[in-house]
């Protein structure tokens, strides 16, 4: 007696063909949208999210108690790490940072961003002789974007608050 085998996974093999087929598409439409360049906002003095495509080596990231503690080995150009903090009283807090860099090659530097709404200052910080004290009174209360723009420099140390 010949016994017939059917295929009672062809509607399973089918659903797997078809979600394969669309992560593919999703995968070539991201690979293509982050080579254009376009809907990835990698504009440090923008109020948006900040995109990076690059890479960092950290050692230590950490954001306890209103204080943004951040070190790093090194990072692509240009990579931007940020921190949210709040202004209170913008009137009468500072943002203080302690920042040194370890390894400042020709033509490298760090950016200090503050970014809220149409504001944004920045500050070159690659090579302070003591802690930053910066005025907040062209702030409005509220939530403050700090960043940090990486053009280079290596082995990194910085301490960031607002009091």
């Amino acid at each position: 007696m010949i016994v017939e085998q059917g295929t009672h996974h062809l509607k399973l093999i089918a659903a797997g063909i078809v979600s394969m087929v669309f992560m593919l598409v999703c995968l070539t439409g991201f690979i293509v949208s982050a080579a254009t360049g376009k809907g990835i906002n990698t504009d440090a003095a923008s109020d948006d999210r900040i995109w990076n495509l690059g890479t960092i080596s950290m050692n230590y990231n950490a954001y306890m108690n209103g204080v943004w503690k951040l070190d790093f080995r090194s990072a692509s150009e240009g990579f931007v790490k940020e921190q949210d903090m709040t202004i209170a009283d913008a009137d009468a807090q500072q943002l203080y940072a302690d920042i040194s860099c370890g390894t400042v090659p020709d033509g490298a530097e760090l950016i200090l961003w503050l970014v809220q709404g149409e504001v944004a200052k920045s500050m070159d910080v690659t090579s302070l002789s003591g802690p930053l004290e910066y005025p907040l009174h062209e702030f409005e209360n509220g939530k403050v974007h700090v960043r940090l723009e990486i053009k280079g420099v290596k082995d990194t140390v910085s301490e960031i608050y607002v009091q």
